[in-house]
């Protein structure tokens, strides 16, 4: 009776009572992480290209139990793994074990920990295949920027004959890392709607780059549109088409005829107020130096253009102009300010108007004459005002205060 009951609690001692109790190892965390282009990445969904998944376990052991063949690591469908290596955390005193999965597995599984056949722990390695990848990419503003002289400017319509060259730009984002990229690849493909395919340019990402979930891509290619028509560039990861670009050359014509002034002011100089800008002229006697300033703007959408702009200084009746005020400068289809420069209020005297030409052709006037005011007669007409240049900032007074004089007569 004795030998029998004897047997049975060694089986129970050994068998049946918790590790806890007999003093076998226990299992503090599990965690995970994979290997990919160099690089290590944890707490991530593995990726189908990943190189190796290293599984890791925080343990603490006693001194008799500090070996690493008691530890396998069991996943489905495939052979127990041996633990890779054990070391020893001197800060904690807890021991650290390593087992190295390749290949990793094709999708996801839970991995259960053991020791000498006793489960420890369980963990979920999270497969994410190519199609979930490619489906959470997203490329952010896609740019094309244009060369023009020493500017490089993003725009939607340039002057072909002034392009220097084409820099694309984007913000790559995936709510995963980009690792995957290293062996997926990302290129720009940039094409003429005239004449088919430029080229490709790859766009490689540097380490940082793959291990983060965004990054700022540029591609720049060996050579650049100077026919006019459309060009667009797409954006390529794998074969998997993510955005396209458009953008349009047009003629040096077809840019001045585009053109045009949108409003002026006087760009006004003195040693009470400093420098300010006015809609109407001032009285010259209270200002040092005064100028032009014309908006100009392109009705082109998206435009950018460089143009030489000239400003002429009308002296009625003088037998030689007063040289023009030139100057380069970048158009939009948006104002640009144009003011050339100030010249001296004494030099003004005799100055009626400002004229901004272009080649010859004039595109917009500021007066410096008062706007007339209408005299009326006794007999209820009105005797005719001096000869003023019209221009769109008189245009805009005369509105203005038709407005209030409605305003008034509603009253």
């Amino acid at each position: 009776m004795w030998p029998l009951l004897k047997r049975w609690r060694d089986w129970a001692m050994h068998d049946l009572w918790p590790l806890s109790r007999i003093g076998g190892p226990h299992s503090q965390a599990l965690a995970y992480s994979f290997e990919k282009a160099g690089l290590t990445l944890a707490n991530q969904p593995i990726p189908w290209n990943a190189e190796a998944v290293v599984v890791e376990a925080q343990l603490h052991l006693k001194a008799s139990l500090r070996r690493k063949g008691d530890f396998t690591l069991r996943l489905p469908g495939r052979e127990p793994v041996a633990a890779d290596s054990l070391r020893r955390d001197e800060a904690d005193g807890r021991h650290r074990l390593f087992f190295r999965l390749t290949p990793p597995p094709a999708q996801t599984v839970v991995a259960e920990l053991f020791w000498q056949g006793r489960s420890l722990g369980q963990l979920t390695l999270p497969v994410l295949d190519a199609a979930a990848f490619l489906a959470g990419l997203r490329l952010q503003l896609p740019t094309l920027n244009v060369r023009l002289g020493e500017q490089s400017v993003a725009c939607q319509t340039f002057v072909a004959t002034q392009c220097r060259g084409l820099v694309a730009t984007a913000l790559l984002v995936s709510p995963v890392s980009l690792a995957p990229l290293a062996d997926l690849g990302v290129r720009v493909e940039f094409r003429s709607e005239r004449g088919g395919a430029i080229c490709d340019v790859p766009v490689p990402l540097c380490s940082s780059q793959l291990a983060g979930r965004q990054a700022l891509l540029t591609a720049v290619p060996p050579r650049f549109p100077r026919r006019i028509g459309t060009w667009t560039a797409t954006w390529y990861v794998a074969d998997c088409a993510l955005a396209t670009h458009r953008v349009r050359a047009i003629s040096q014509a077809s840019f001045q005829r585009s053109l045009r002034v949108s409003d002026t002011r006087f760009l006004v100089e003195s040693a009470k107020e400093g420098l300010r800008l006015c809609r109407q002229v001032p009285s010259l006697s209270t200002v040092a130096r005064l100028g032009p300033c014309f908006m100009v703007s392109s009705r082109e959408p998206g435009m950018a253009g460089l143009v030489k702009l000239q400003v002429h200084a009308q002296v009625p009746g003088a037998a030689k102009q007063p040289s023009p005020l030139e100057q380069t400068t970048l158009v939009t289809d948006g104002p640009t300010l144009f003011a050339p420069g100030t010249l001296d209020a004494s030099d003004l005297a005799q100055v009626t108007t400002f004229e901004l030409r272009q080649r010859g052709e004039v595109l917009g006037v500021l007066s410096l004459c008062p706007v007339p005011t209408a005299t009326f007669t006794s007999e209820g007409g009105f005797k005719a005002p001096t000869e003023f240049a019209w221009t769109p900032t008189a245009d805009e007074e005369l509105t203005e205060r038709l407005s209030k004089l409605m305003e008034g007569y509603k009253g």
